[in-house]
């Protein structure tokens, strides 16, 4: 148990709250289910929160996405390896942690165990430290480039001319702007027409709207 205190940086003060966190049920009443629990519902929103810090410009779906990923229960058996809890979970016979969620559920039961024991500061600094290699690469993700971004570099892999944008429109109903974008290639002879409550939203689903017709017409 020393060796995962030194993995992540941190000394209990009340050693039998690690102990209970690293307790399967099929090894004892007295187990860590309730602890993962508890680590789950800060995982989620420690996670979420850093999403939401890091990526300004992200839509509240995008945000969700990215989230998700980050507990799902593949990385958090990931993660529960990465720091040596195969080692440590104490399981009753004839279970294994490998192949399924113990170490994923007892990664979240050690989250609940440094909340109850360091606080809420303590659990937030070890998760953001845990997963900041794996926050830091969604930053160079290619979900993170808007459509506009991913359409110029396609059409410049691809040696084409890049695509021009057009304000065909503009309404104002009740205080409600409207603006309507053309889009067009000329090298591929493909137009598209959206509209956005900003030039740049419209923008940026006209070029949403260019790549899809490029990957049917790919098709």
């Amino acid at each position: 148990m020393r060796s995962i205190s030194q993995k992540l940086g941190y000394s209990f003060r009340d050693p039998a709250l690690l102990e209970l966190s690293l307790t399967h049920k099929s090894s004892s009443s007295d187990n860590n289910e309730r602890l993962e629990y508890l680590g789950d519902a800060l995982l989620n929103f420690i996670i979420a929160e850093e999403v939401f810090k890091r990526f300004e410009s992200l839509s509240e779906g995008k945000l969700t996405q990215f989230r998700a990923s980050l507990v799902s229960r593949e990385l958090l058996n990931e993660m529960g390896k990465e720091i040596g809890l195969e080692d440590c979970v104490k399981i009753g016979k004839g279970e294994t942690a490998q192949g399924n969620s113990i170490l994923g559920n007892t990664f979240e039961a050690l989250i609940g165990a440094i909340y109850l024991d360091g606080g809420f500061h303590e659990a937030s600094k070890i998760v953001s430290t845990l997963f900041n290699e794996r926050l830091s690469a969604l930053s160079h993700s290619q979900d993170l480039k808007d459509s506009k971004s991913r359409l110029q570099e396609h059409l410049q892999k691809r040696g084409d001319d890049l695509p021009f944008y057009e304000l065909v429109g503009e309404e104002n109903n009740n205080q409600v702007k409207k603006f309507k974008i053309l889009c067009r290639l000329d090298g591929l002879g493909l137009t598209v027409e959206t509209e956005g409550s900003t030039r740049k939203k419209a923008e940026i689903k006209a070029a949403e709207k260019m790549l899809e017709l490029i990957e049917l017409k790919n098709d």
